[in-house]
């Protein structure tokens, strides 16, 4: 149903009767809205054909070929200037003339120009944003949403989401923590690439474009509209870049800013979009799978992403990321905020000298430098764990056959070197194999993943998975699922791996909230952990009504930062509030919203 709404597929009218209504305003029963409308909502979801944007049209694109005219063409121009223009550029065959106030151009047989041409695609399947997608449903104003790039509106409602869902808002963040104590580092692997097409191609072809879409080509500003336009913190904007890598790195940059004591709160995550560009790009490099070929083998497109099998052809290409809220355990305590996952260890590392930028090294097996007495080994002790706790591997898993059995080969020599108990299965989760490959989007795919694994206790099947490449019997002690497993010991711990170009790789390990609640439980006592997890369900059920509520034409979700939270206060006054609230340790947001310098105790 959330789905369904989303597109604009069913829509809440208030009018009586009120009730769900199609996009053809028929009243719906809610009890039919899963039989009918679930075909529909699973077909313009996930992994599935391209679909049909304002440069794709029938898994092609409109492209420009060099020709030679066989013969002169003539045409009028606006002016004497764009006359000239035309000169400049190619002397050798134009001529121009004004006759009776018009200005024209001959261009002789033989000079260069370039004609439309329909360019089809070798990549014609991809993990998509849902299929009309409107982000005016959670609020966004009209206005807003035309002016920021695609990833850039999926990232602000991720954002939304991510503070929704855990019953919390920016205004009750911004009450407990100073603002330039709320940073974020979300990341972006290539930006905004619709504006990108925009600033280089549009302008190439003399086709009208925004004014400032420079702006929202630029990766930072993809982020960057999370904080301005809904928390309005001060703290650090951090937006790394590191290709597929990016997630992950987020994740760590969050999680120093924090141990370092330059943050409390932190919005971390990455984004990234699909393009005819990144498409042909990774297409070029025979990194992605080759549509025909796999259709021909009588594989059907959802199974494209073929994780670790032997009919492997490369990733297949995704568009999404998303949004993960980081904070100290004492702020997550004091607030009652529902707990995912505690993260027990967050690195990226290089790989050394290479020749070959995409090729993935070894680098993240440096987490287990010194053994039983590494760094990871010491922060899984300090949560009462060990790499046996380790359940699970949330692997980057391109698909392809250099990386599958490289990360592999990673993943057990760290579980020797960490004498993980031998006979003890770490099962392989691929989730590329349903999401496809979000690029920088990627490992925050992953940390979901292992966060329901710790929900349900369930570990998912492998279901791209018909035969496992012969390779993966020497790395020991993998073991890839082909069917959803309830295992016997509680999943207490899941490591996730992700990789980028340029040879950038990121370990992660997160551990079951049980050890943040058990934690608390030691610090605290047993009475005031009991109460954090009644305050963290309440408010995980008030975040279900809002979502619910806003779907049914309540308050939508998201809510503007209108007046930078300082009234109706502008210029010298403005400045100088806003001076007075950065300078004071004790500034907060008080019950009328407004940032103040001192909060009464």
């Amino acid at each position: 149903m959330e789905l369904a709404w989303g597109m604009g597929l069913i829509t809440w009218q208030d009018s009586q009767p009120a009730g769900w209504v199609d996009a053809e305003g028929t009243p719906v029963p809610e009890t039919e809205i899963a039989d009918r409308f679930r075909d529909e909502v699973i077909a313009r979801c996930g992994i599935r054909p391209l679909a049909d944007d304002e440069h794709l049209r029938d898994a092609a694109s409109i492209d420009v070929a060099t020709v030679y005219l066989p013969s002169e063409q003539t045409f009028a121009v606006a002016d004497e200037a764009e006359a000239r223009d035309y000169l400049a550029a190619d002397g050798t065959h134009t001529e121009i003339w004004c006759d009776e106030g018009t200005w024209y151009v001959r261009k002789a047989a033989g000079a260069k120009v370039r004609v439309p041409k329909r360019a089809t695609l070798t990549r014609t399947v991809g993990g998509q944003i849902p299929t009309d997608f409107d982000p005016t449903r959670w609020g966004i104003t009209p206005a807003m949403a035309s002016g920021l790039d695609r990833i850039a509106q999926w990232n602000l409602v991720t954002a939304v989401e991510a503070f929704i869902s855990s019953g919390f808002s920016p205004t009750e963040l911004l009450q407990a923590c100073h603002p330039a104590d709320v940073s974020t580092t979300q990341g972006t692997g290539i930006g905004g690439m619709m504006s990108l097409r925009k600033v280089f191609l549009d302008r190439f072809l003399g086709e009208d474009r925004p004014a400032d879409i420079l702006q929202e080509a630029l990766p930072n500003v993809v982020a960057a509209h999370t904080m301005q336009a809904y928390i309005g913190g001060y703290g650090q904007m951090i937006h790394p870049v590191g290709a597929c890598a990016t997630a992950a790195v987020s994740i760590e940059e969050g999680v120093d800013k924090i141990r370092l004591g330059k943050s409390s709160f932190v919005v971390a995550g990455g984004i990234d979009d699909i393009s005819v560009e990144s498409l042909t790009g990774f297409g070029d490099m025979n990194a992605t799978a080759r549509s025909s070929e796999l259709a021909e083998r009588g594989i059907e497109s959802r199974y494209f992403s073929r994780a670790g099998d032997r009919r492997r052809g490369g990733f297949l290409e995704a568009a999404g990321g998303g949004t993960v809220l980081l904070t100290r355990g004492d702020i997550a305590a004091d607030l009652g905020l529902p707990v995912y996952g505690v993260v027990a260890y967050a690195r990226s590392f290089g790989d050394g000298a290479h020749q070959s930028i995409p090729a993935p090294g070894l680098g993240v097996v440096a987490a287990g430098r010194g053994g039983t007495n590494s760094q990871l080994a010491r922060d899984l002790a300090g949560l009462g764990l060990t790499a046996s706790d380790i359940a699970v591997v949330s692997k980057h898993d391109t698909s392809t056959r250099a990386n599958d059995p490289n990360e592999a080969n990673a993943h057990a020599r760290l579980a020797r070197a960490l004498e993980r108990e031998v006979g003890n299965p770490l099962y392989v989760v691929s989730q590329k194999t349903v999401t496809g490959h979000a690029k920088g989007g990627a490992a925050l795919f992953q940390v979901a993943g292992l966060t329901e694994m710790f929900t349900h206790q369930v570990i998912p099947g492998n279901r791209a998975l018909d035969c496992l490449d012969p390779q993966m019997r020497e790395y020991m002690p993998l073991l890839w699922l082909r069917a959803p497993l309830r295992p016997a010991q509680p999943i207490r711990a899941g490591v996730l791996t992700s990789l980028g170009f340029g040879h950038v790789g990121a370990l992660v390990v997160l551990a079951h909230p049980s050890a943040f609640e058990q934690a608390l439980a030691d610090s605290r006592g047993e009475k005031v952990a009991k109460a954090w997890r009644e305050r963290a369900l309440s408010r995980l059920r008030a975040g279900h009504t809002r979502r619910l509520d806003a779907m049914c034409g309540g308050e939508a979700l998201f809510s503007p930062v209108t007046d930078r939270r300082f009234g109706d206060l502008s210029g010298d006054a403005l400045t100088e509030a806003e001076a007075a609230v950065l300078l004071s340790p004790d500034a907060r947001l008080d019950a009328t919203g407004r940032l103040v310098a001192r909060v009464d105790a």
